[in-house]
């Protein structure tokens, strides 16, 4: 009798394992073609609300890395960095766009994008050319 319920619990147990999604902390970091630091948002799939609101920015205040938790809920997660005018007295972006495109009209910058797999790297630096 008791070897009838451990097996639903083991079963269960085995289920629950194998449906979590794994994650992983990137260090993104991104420069100009002249090794600069630029100013960024970086945005997970297509949420560019979602980058704005959980603050996913670097280089706002000087050079520094984000460190970005990622669910990999399929094979690769799209990652889009992009810049973002900066006020330089406060730190704090003056706008924040919605798309490539509004972020390359507000800067001279063309986004990067890179398509990370769940075994890459965890530094992951976004190159940004201008336009």
């Amino acid at each position: 009798m008791r070897q009838r319920q451990t097996i639903p619990l083991l079963a269960g147990l085995v289920f629950t394992a194998c449906s979590s999604v794994p994650t992983r902390t990137l260090r993104i970091d991104a420069i100009g073609v002249d090794e600069k630091p630029v100013p960024c948002i970086v945005v997970v799939g297509d949420d560019w609300a979602g980058a704005a609101e959980k603050n996913q920015f670097v280089n706002l205040t000087g050079d520094d890395t984000l460190a970005l938790q990622v669910a990999f809920e399929q094979p690769s997660v799209d990652i889009i960095v992009a810049a973002v005018p900066v006020d330089q007295a406060t730190g704090k972006p003056l706008m924040l766009p919605k798309s490539r495109d509004e972020s390359a009209k507000a800067t001279s910058f063309l986004a990067d994008f890179a398509q990370v797999r769940l075994t890459d790297p965890d530094r992951q630096l976004f190159i940004l050319r201008q336009r």
